[in-house]
């Protein structure tokens, strides 16, 4: 009898051992279905700063402040960012955090931080030096009125960039930070 009471109680904690651990995945995964909304609203941010790029060059053209070459390449340079932006985060958007592997999730995670720093250190500034440089002569430069100081006109060039560059330094610092907080908790999981 005392056989079969401790049969019953080893069945009764596994049971109850196996719903914990239930309820620890299903909390893990919610808390990381949080950290994927970052990401996300992250990408969102991107696209819709595309759109807005996209509609405002053609009105600068009609202005004739840039030449028709910027304003093509600058629509040019924003559609390979809209693609860069869908490439990385293409595998975290076919991934379900619901019934996907907890290794799968870390690996897939650990893939977007790599590119999306590798954007950050490479391609930004690859793209952005250049283009900055462009735009001032085409501001500044070739369009200036005579007399005019050319540092003067490139300065709100300069300021409209520097913000820029630390607005998208904080877009891409949350998207990093979000995907290292869910390689953490993975990994104290296991």
């Amino acid at each position: 009898m005392n056989f079969d009471e401790m049969r019953n109680q080893i069945a009764l904690l596994r049971q109850k051992l196996d719903r914990q651990e239930i309820v620890n995945d299903r909390l893990i995964r919610e808390a990381m279905r949080g950290k994927m909304g970052t990401i996300n609203w992250t990408k969102y941010k991107s696209y819709i700063c595309v759109v807005f790029c996209l509609a405002l060059y053609p009105l600068l053209l009609s202005t004739g402040v840039f030449s028709e070459a910027f304003v093509f390449a600058t629509c040019a340079m924003m559609l390979f960012c809209a693609f860069g932006t869908y490439y990385v985060h293409r595998p975290v958007d076919r991934m379900n955090l619901m019934s996907e592997d907890l290794a799968t999730v870390a690996k897939v995670m650990a893939k977007f931080r790599k590119q999306y720093n590798q954007w950050l250190y490479y391609v930004t500034p690859t793209l952005l030096i250049p283009w900055l440089g462009w735009a001032m002569y085409e501001y500044a430069w070739k369009n200036a009125p005579e007399g005019v100081n050319h540092w003067i006109l490139a300065l709100p060039l300069l300021i409209g960039a520097a913000i820029g560059l630390l607005v998208g330094y904080h877009w891409h610092c949350k998207a990093v930070d979000a995907a290292d907080n869910i390689i953490r908790q993975i990994e104290e999981e296991n």
